[in-house]
């Protein structure tokens, strides 16, 4: 069976799923294994330390070739230098959550990064598809509660519509 999406072209994975970011769980290990699975593992970056995020991602090159992806939780106090981490070690692809990423768009998308935002509502889907995101994450309340009032059932279609 082929399970071929544009998702799977837009990240160059065989399948269309991406790991979750779970921070302190999603590391390195876990992310190089979903991503030579065939899916987009992704190194849950939450908080931590720019070094700890560095030996990560070299972490995940030594375990595989494939694309992997990295997520940014927006509310770090050390967010801007996880940013300038994510673009001089040329990470594939970036998922962001916990706030509006826009302030970043430019400088990851200059730098070939996809940006794959998380988004709570319709509103902030639109706006950051006008600034330039290769795709949204579409989470609701029951995604771990961390936005928002409306379950995924309900954002979904809702984001999905012209």
């Amino acid at each position: 069976m082929v399970f071929k999406t544009p998702l799977c072209d837009l990240l160059n994975i065989e399948y269309p799923l991406i790991q979750g970011a779970m921070a302190w769980i999603a590391g390195g290990r876990l992310a190089s294994a979903v991503s030579q699975a065939g899916g987009l593992g992704v190194i849950g970056a939450a908080g931590a330390e720019a070094s700890w995020l560095k030996g990560e991602i070299d972490l995940v090159r030594q375990l595989t070739d494939k694309p992997f992806g990295v997520n940014l939780m927006l509310a770090a106090a050390n967010i801007e230098h996880l940013v300038e981490i994510i673009i001089n070690e040329k990470v594939p692809v970036v998922t962001t959550g916990g706030g509006n990423p826009g302030r970043y768009m430019e400088a990851l998308k200059n730098a070939g990064i996809k940006v794959i935002p998380v988004v709570a509502s319709v509103a902030l889907a639109k706006r950051l598809s006008r600034l330039g995101a290769d795709a949204v994450i579409a989470e609701g309340t029951e995604s771990g509660g961390h936005v928002g009032a409306m379950t995924t059932m309900c954002l979904v279609p809702m984001v999905l519509m012209p």
